[in-house]
């Protein structure tokens, strides 16, 4: 393809051997077609390496979404690891046609592959599909610490002429979806209805790329490999049922896990070369040998800055912003009573078990008993008795009978134990099934490697009784009490919370840092820190890129109305600091804005950590006009009277 003339994306242009493109990449030829995104080789005539050029048509998406493309690609670009096909950095055309410079793409694909083994009348062995797949897991492993992937799929795994398999496209979910260069077999369902990439998102597509792998078709749900490959294990269809659940929060944590959990099927640390592995039909290409087995710990469960705000396609639902992940939980001291957990997931996620055990808890005394076995255990008092209930001492059959009134009846039959007994049935069920699973897996040799993912999912299951202890039963409840007891007092005007002064500190720029490369944290980036670090970065554009969307810059109401629409969220930041023994009589911060309108970094200058970390969370969600420049400085208050 080096003499052809290639056509451009914009009206009337042309791109051929030669073209220049951001006065800085030299055209060689067309490397391929991802759907509508012409992805051409080049040349980087600054530090001479060859480069691949993404060249994304114009008007294809939203210009807010080109600007929330390039700022993921500007995280993307931090994240150096062997099994990515790294970005560079991004660039738009005069004519709208946004570019985006990577590591050059392997020749072949993935789906070359399965198309060469369809077209024998063959499938891969589960240790096949395995090596194929588990350098891009690693890669992904290391990305979700800052951004998740969301549109994996066979034409972005490329495998190079060393036989190295790395995954392409990270940063790219908006256009890769827009341009249809992502099958929507591969795409998670929470994606498809619109919402923002999640590392469960990541776990989808690749158990969808195995049953693909080993079955030699489109992925189904419905449909077990097992029926279409009598070869394959139970097992195996455990585990993708798992990765292709419907629900998020119903699959493997991370892909760490999921690769554990395949990893014992194959133990790779075993495996010969491809070639002469034996296991249904070998790998009929040299591919680089993963020979890791998983690791048991999880990686740390941070989500910093997925792509943010991708609106697709006219025809694909916009992506909104993500939510908000709490991660973690408190234990106590004392020891934890096992109240029943996986609350948010019932199907009564909305009652106050709080409220319950303080109605079933007034003027407690020990006046209950309940039959199990054909023996009267007691006498308890109703704290007692729930705590029995959620260690399953009794359950919703057992009789309970009231010593005061000689009332007897079932335990459910009572209200104010009904849902403590429901949400301990639950959870009996839900530990049920993991037995199964586990049993399951155990049965086809589970390597202890993948026991020690389950063991990652079973601390984390304790952790949440604690937090619920802590909630409920525990010292967290009196520090709520407070604090509830101050937001109404806020509520019914006791207290008066009030908008302080607004200062705009600065909106000059500092020099440009394109002789930097493609790095740089700076513009419409993603959220920088402090308020300090992010005005102190250069302004890169990576390489000739432009301004934001909008224009001018903006005034002091633009400024300061999403701050004073969500008073009340400070209110309840401040109201937690009060009920902690802080002071909050005159909070100033100073925050930073990018040009996408998107917050850059913000400096609480009193308080806690905690309350610093809570008025941070709320800037952070909050979202300003796109304006022309390419960022801006100011100080802004309240204070609680």
């Amino acid at each position: 393809m080096q003499n052809a003339t290639i056509p451009g994306l914009a009206t009337g242009s042309v791109l051929g051997p030669g073209a220049v493109v951001s006065g800085r990449f030299e055209i060689e030829g067309l490397s391929t077609m991802l759907g509508s995104i012409v992805v051409y080789t080049a040349k980087d005539q600054k530090t001479q390496r060859a480069v691949a050029l993404w060249a994304v048509p114009p008007k294809m998406i939203r210009p807010d979404v080109v600007n929330a493309t390039r700022s993921a690609v500007k995280i993307a670009s931090t994240i150096n690891h062997k099994d990515l096909v790294v970005p560079f950095g991004s660039s738009t055309d005069p004519q709208g046609t946004l570019f985006v410079a990577t590591e050059p793409l392997g020749s072949t694909t993935v789906a070359d592959l399965i198309d060469k083994k369809n077209k024998e009348g063959h499938v891969h062995g589960l240790a096949a599909a395995y090596q194929l797949l588990a350098h891009a897991i690693n890669g992904l492993t290391a990305a979700h610490v800052q951004i998740a992937h969301g549109g994996i799929c066979p034409t972005l795994l490329r495998v190079d002429a060393q036989g190295h398999v790395k995954l392409a496209g990270l940063g790219m979910i908006s256009p890769l979806v827009a341009a249809g260069a992502v099958p929507p077999q591969f795409i998670a369902p929470e994606i498809r209805r619109g919402g923002s990439p999640t590392p469960s998102s990541d776990v989808y597509a690749p158990g969808a790329m195995h049953y693909m792998l080993c079955t030699g078709k489109l992925p189904d749900p419905t449909v077990p490999a097992k029926s279409l490959v009598e070869s394959l294990l139970t097992t195996f269809d455990i585990i993708i049922e798992n990765c292709l659940a419907e629900n998020p929060d119903d699959r493997f944590e991370t892909v760490t896990e999921m690769k554990g959990a395949l990893a014992s099927l194959v133990a790779p640390s075993m495996v010969p070369p491809p070639q002469a592995e034996g296991l249904d039909v070998p790998i009929e290409f040299d591919v680089e040998i993963d020979v890791s087995a998983a690791v048991a710990a999880a990686p740390p469960k941070r989500l910093s800055l997925p792509p943010p705000s991708h609106a697709l396609h006219a025809a694909t639902p916009a992506i909104p912003p993500p939510a908000a992940h709490a991660i973690g939980a408190r234990t106590s001291m004392v020891e934890p009573i096992p109240v029943p957990t996986d609350i948010s997931r019932s199907s009564n996620s909305n009652v106050d078990l709080k409220g319950l055990l303080d109605e079933a808890t007034a003027n407690d005394a020990p006046r209950w008993m309940f039959v199990r076995g054909g023996l009267d255990h007691g006498p308890l008092s109703a704290r007692e008795l729930i705590q029995a209930i959620v260690r399953n001492e009794v359950t919703e059959d057992d009789v309970v009978f009231n010593m005061d009134s000689g009332e007897r009846k079932k335990l459910t039959a009572w209200p104010q134990y009904r849902e403590f007994a429901e949400q301990a049935r639950d959870k009996r069920r839900k530990d049920q099934h993991t037995r199964e699973v586990k049993s399951a897996i155990a049965e086809d040799s589970v390597s202890t490697a993948a026991k020690g993912a389950v063991a990652v999912a079973l601390i984390a299951v304790l952790a949440l009784i604690g937090l619920v202890y802590y909630k409920t039963l525990g010292p967290g409840r009196s520090f709520e009490r407070r604090q509830h007891d101050l937001e109404d007092a806020l509520a019914h005007g006791q207290l008066h919370l009030q908008e302080g002064g607004l200062q705009v500190l600065d909106t000059t720029p500092p020099p440009t840092a394109a002789h930097h490369g493609g790095g740089g944290h700076g513009g419409g980036g993603g959220f920088a820190g402090s308020y300090e670090s992010a005005m102190s970065q250069p302004i890169d554009f990576n390489f000739a890129g432009g301004s934001g969307p909008g224009g001018g810059t903006l005034n002091d109401h633009e400024i300061s109305a999403p701050l004073n629409a969500n008073l009340s969220r400070f209110g309840s930041c401040a109201t937690a600091e009060m009920a902690r023994g802080g002071s909050v009589r005159a909070v100033q911060m100073r925050i930073a804005v990018g040009g996408t309108g998107s917050p850059i970094g913000v400096t609480t200058v009193s308080g806690s950590g905690a309350f610093k970390n809570c008025v941070g969370g709320v800037v952070r969600s909050l979202r300003w006009r796109a304006f022309g420049g390419p960022r801006i400085g100011f100080a802004w208050g309240f204070s609680l009277q």
